[in-house]
């Protein structure tokens, strides 16, 4: 990609945008899968590098990916929470 991350409009970027684009308004057509960081790897929600990743068409910056209100902004309760959820 030339050095540069996709369009920041298509990168992921909140857990509850993309339940609502998939399960949540049961888009078919839209498939996502839980891959295994989701369950073990927190890093992969924090943008620790503070890499340049762009703004959405909406002005919104991107950086961490949001996580819903359960996880109070942690991305390793979140990965904690939703692995005793799995269990």
């Amino acid at each position: 990609q030339e050095g540069r991350f996709d369009i920041a409009d298509r990168l992921f970027t909140s857990v509850a945008d993309s339940w609502h684009d998939t399960a949540g308004n049961l888009n078919l057509s839209d498939v996502k899968e839980l891959i295994p960081e989701f369950f073990y790897l927190p890093h992969f929600l924090v943008n620790g590098a503070g890499a340049n990743l762009g703004v959405r068409q909406d002005g919104k910056v991107v950086d961490d990916v949001e996580l819903p209100p359960w996880a109070k902004g942690d991305a390793r309760e979140f990965i904690r929470l939703h692995r005793l959820a799995l269990e």
